[in-house]
């Protein structure tokens, strides 16, 4: 089975993250996602609303915990070679100096939005006391920790073997874009350039953690924009 699935490791990595964002999208979700029908009003076509904190744990389970268990316990992929050790510490230090000035620049430009503020912060009581905002921005971190496990992370080195990098970075890049599908139409447009982005410094470094701590502060300070606004 192990040989069996090593042959068919991108196979396999496309069908469980297909199944782990399905998961995400539909029923471990903080808000709801619905139509409205010509004459039947609005109905909504995802799961029961869950508190943010159930969310965010489910968002690092789904996104994260168990894409590395496909990758590396069905796929036997190494860790390392899935872009979860430190990589090329010195240049990504770089990466991530150079890109926390525009990481908050864009979350203050898009805290500026009223969809993005319709939708964010995921937990709508948070403020912008310290007390009340650093648990809600470590829950964050775990969050958007996961999502890059699984794009920059799982997807992307996993795929590289068999597509080259930069069909693997385009595939990454495209599904991250289908999981921002219900967000604002801004935030969703802005995930092609940030995915091709996020997944070339991933590459060049050989390692997630830098695009993840910057992915953080984008979305972090933006959350801090607006609930202190």
């Amino acid at each position: 089975m192990n040989e069996l699935a090593r042959r068919y490791r991108a196979e396999l990595l496309l069908v469980g993250s297909t199944l782990s964002l399905f998961l995400f999208y539909y029923v471990a979700r903080a808000d709801v996602i619905g139509t409205r029908g010509s004459t039947d009003g609005w109905f909504t076509v995802t799961g029961p609303v869950f508190p943010p904190t159930l969310h965010f744990l489910a968002s690092a389970l789904l996104l994260g915990a168990l894409p590395v268990i496909v990758a590396r316990g069905l796929c036997g992929i190494p860790l390392r070679e899935l872009g979860l050790g430190l990589g090329r510490w010195k240049e990504g230090l770089i990466w991530v100096a150079v890109g926390l000035p525009i990481a908050i620049l864009a979350g203050w430009i898009a805290s500026g939005s009223p969809a993005m503020r319709a939708v964010y912060p995921l937990d709508p009581s948070v403020s912008a006391q310290v007390a009340e905002f650093v648990p809600h921005a470590l829950r964050n971190l775990l969050y958007f920790a996961a999502w890059e496990v699984l794009f920059r992370g799982v997807l992307l080195f996993g795929l590289r073997p068999r597509t080259g990098d930069g069909t693997a970075n385009a595939t990454q890049t495209g599904m991250s874009v289908l999981a921002h599908f219900g967000r604002p139409m801004t935030e969703t447009f802005s995930a092609i350039p940030a995915g091709l982005a996020f997944g070339w410094i991933t590459l060049r470094v050989k390692s997630i953690w830098y695009v993840a701590i910057i992915h953080w502060v984008v979305g972090t300070s933006m959350d801090w924009f607006i609930a202190a606004g």
